[in-house]
């Protein structure tokens, strides 16, 4: 019969046993957990601020004294906030500059793959990523210098070897200009994601339709871009999500202007954050704008995303 003591010290036992097979069943997710909340912890609480903020007078951190004003700072966005013409803008240089950048950067990436000689294609390989190494603030500054209309070289060289008259491009096609300007910088990106690719693509496949005598346009239509698939969507989906976070070289080069011309989203939330002392009107807009790219993003991938590209 065993003594009150031997029964505590097994009662121990048993319950010290539990906890380490608790401990060796969960082990992959106990040394997550740190990471798993840490993420959810800068992931999550941002945007719940952001919400609060929307929905409050002016900014405090005690909740209790706030005062609540429901829906009234997404009304002002929408009605004096200029929040419909900034998404406008912003959904016309985003789809502009993706169609652009992905159909340039694939040929790009086509062109190199197809040449021979090692040292031209490390020669196209380095030039055709250079653009993406200047930082967005540097681009904008050699941007509002080289289209100047008195002193740029971009509207000398029109005028000068062309019987064209060059356009004011930073007060007459300033959207334009921001969409070419962005092509330019983001171009090597895709270049780099689609030669890699191709790279990827198995001789023996290219070969074999080679072979049954399908001209290059077929290959490339039947063979090798089915086969990018993941690929060109992966790298599409990224691209799509960055455009929205756009603002650097927009703002430097035309600060949202001539007027509202280039206002994107991200530029209207500054100005009503930081010019206007808008808080809660900031706030409304992204909290809008965040919902509609988590949105669009899913919506992306549902339709558009491929089998085996997320196991």
């Amino acid at each position: 019969m065993s003594t009150p003591s031997q029964t505590k010290s097994e009662t121990a036992d048993s319950g010290l046993a539990r906890v380490r097979d608790l401990w060796n069943d969960y082990l992959p997710y106990w040394f997550m957990a740190p990471m798993v909340l840490v993420m959810m912890t800068i992931t999550f609480f941002p945007g719940a601020y952001d919400l609060y903020l929307s929905l409050i007078s002016e900014p405090t951190m005690n909740v209790f004294a706030a005062d609540f004003v429901g829906l009234q700072h997404y009304e002002t966005a929408f009605t004096s906030g200029g929040a419909a013409h900034s998404f406008v803008i912003t959904i016309t240089v985003v789809a502009s500059a993706l169609l652009l950048e992905t159909v340039l950067g694939f040929g790009l990436a086509a062109l190199v793959a197809g040449v021979d000689a090692g040292r031209m294609k490390s020669f196209y390989r380095v030039l055709f990523i250079l653009p993406m190494a200047v930082a967005p603030v540097s681009l904008a500054t050699i941007g509002r210098i080289m289209l100047n209309s008195q002193i740029g070289v971009i509207p000398y060289v029109i005028e000068t070897w062309t019987p064209l008259a060059s356009p004011g491009f930073l007060s007459e096609v300033p959207l334009l200009t921001v969409i070419l300007l962005d092509t330019w910088n983001w171009t090597p990106f895709m270049f780099i994601i689609f030669y890699a690719g191709l790279s990827s693509v198995p001789d023996t496949l290219v070969e074999a339709s080679r072979v049954d005598g399908a001209p290059l346009w077929r290959r490339y239509v039947h063979v090798i871009i089915p086969y990018m698939k993941p690929v060109v969507f992966v790298a599409t989906l990224i691209r799509l999500i960055d455009l929205f976070r756009t603002f650097g070289v927009v703002y430097g080069l035309t600060q949202g202007g001539p007027g509202t011309a280039t206002q994107l989203v991200s530029i209207n939330i500054y100005e009503q954050m930081f010019i206007n002392n808008q808080t809660g009107v900031a706030a409304a807009i992204a909290i809008v704008y965040l919902v509609m790219v988590i949105a669009l993003a899913n919506i992306v991938i549902a339709k558009v995303g491929f089998e085996g590209v997320w196991d």
